[in-house]
């Protein structure tokens, strides 16, 4: 724009000071989030990782106690099964009616196989597997004892079958079994409270993982945050204590201004918006990066000071760089320009913000730039000319609004 807005020559407002600190921190923020972004992709990764284990490990408790259960309800078949068995023998031996041979006979067909069943479930415990050593021995004398007095029976030798019966051995053989079986019930009971216990560890340990890991996640936001904005404010207070120190210095001043903000605005007022705030975050770190403080922002323009004018130069054709390579591939009327001008000499501090004739200098050469260009002052001129590889096209003394004196100024060609 060719007019200098008024805000230049005034104190920082709160508004301008808290969209300098917002745009600070977002900077910040750029500059850290690529440790930030692999802090938080290694957690997250330890965090898939350690559920996926703790899972697993849940899945297998939960599955031990099921298997548990089965182990109870295979040892109450065999018990079953051999009490079928014996229910059938004794009704057949009371009565001689084949009809009571039926459980008898189920059980003598079954019997094998669930053993076998039972003894392929408790491979994984030693103990088990003893006692299902000792249970076939046991079934298998049971179910001769019972074979033996059926077969009499059949055989018509009804005394015979009865002295077996009564001889006691299947009544000794039969408690074995029970007592065996009892037995082993309890290991499996044993099994499945530590197993259960297995399973809450895990699910507790599993919830306390999650919420732990929330913490710390939430933790290291909060800590990133903080940091940022404690960096954010301690640039703020560093930039504002220099100044104010200052007082009255020898200071390089940049002044830059959008070329067309009006019209832009009036074109697209959002989208111009959403551009300049790109081209706010292009800049603002480069005057930064060139050991510069910006002191006024308003809208479309920036007011920055450097300890050189040599440092203020180097700001200035890297900010036109950057400007143009946002500007590659767009028509002339959808590209953002800026003017730049710059002064050097001295200027007085007061409340953070800057004044003199320095500033205005550089705020009036500033318009004298062309869009996309950079005009400065014979001084600047005289500091940097010898430094940098540009040629300087002299515009000879220039009357400037509200300036007393002609102002010797120069418009920086950069060599090709």
């Amino acid at each position: 724009m060719d007019k200098v807005p008024r805000e230049r020559e005034q104190v920082i407002s709160d508004s301008a000071k808290r969209k300098t600190a917002m745009r600070r921190i977002a900077y910040e923020t750029g500059r850290n989030i690529v440790p930030i972004a692999l802090t938080v992709t290694v957690l997250f990764l330890t965090l898939i990782g350690l559920s996926l284990w703790l899972s697993n490990r849940s899945s297998e408790a939960d599955a031990a106690v099921a298997h548990t259960v089965r182990n109870h309800r295979r040892l109450s078949v065999v018990q079953s099964l051999l009490q079928d068995a014996e229910i059938g023998q004794r009704g057949y031996l009371l009565t001689a009616d084949n009809f009571y041979l039926e459980p008898y006979e189920m059980a003598v067909s079954q019997l094998d196989a669930a053993l076998d069943e039972l003894a392929a479930n408790m491979t994984d415990n030693s103990l088990q597997t003893a006692n299902i050593s000792v249970l076939r021995t046991l079934v298998t004398q049971k179910m001769s004892e019972l074979r033996q007095s059926v077969q009499r029976q059949r055989e018509g030798d009804h005394e015979a079958a009865l002295a077996i019966l009564r001889s006691g051995q299947g009544k000794v053989l039969m408690d074995g079994v029970r007592d065996l079986l009892t037995r082993m019930r309890g290991e499996e009971e044993r099994l499945m409270i530590e197993r259960a216990r297995d399973a809450r560890r895990a699910s507790w340990q599993m919830e306390v993982l999650v919420i732990a890991l929330a913490f710390i996640l939430a933790g290291i936001g909060l800590v990133a945050l903080r940091l940022m904005i404690t960096r954010a404010r301690a640039a703020e207070a560093a930039r504002d204590e220099l100044l104010a120190r200052l007082d009255r210095k020898l200071l390089a001043v940049l002044a830059a201004d959008l070329v067309g903000y009006s019209r832009l605005m009036e074109s697209n007022e959002a989208e111009t918006v959403d551009r300049l705030q790109h081209a706010r975050s292009l800049i603002d770190p480069l005057i930064e990066e060139h050991q510069g403080m910006i002191v006024t922002t308003a809208g479309d323009s920036v007011l920055a000071v450097f300890s050189s004018a040599l440092s203020a130069m180097d700001c200035a054709l890297a900010i036109q760089a950057a400007m143009r390579q946002q500007n590659q591939g767009m028509s002339e009327d959808a590209s953002l320009a800026f003017r730049i001008g710059l002064n050097v000499g001295d200027v007085i501090v007061q409340n953070g913000d800057v004044f003199g004739d320095t500033v205005n200098v550089a705020a009036r050469l500033e318009s004298l730039a062309e869009p996309g260009g950079i005009c400065i002052s014979r001084t600047v001129r005289d500091h940097v000319r010898k430094q940098r590889n540009v040629t300087f096209e002299d515009l000879g003394f220039q009357r400037l609004k509200n300036i007393a004196q002609p102002i010797s100024a120069f418009r920086v060609r950069e060599a090709a």
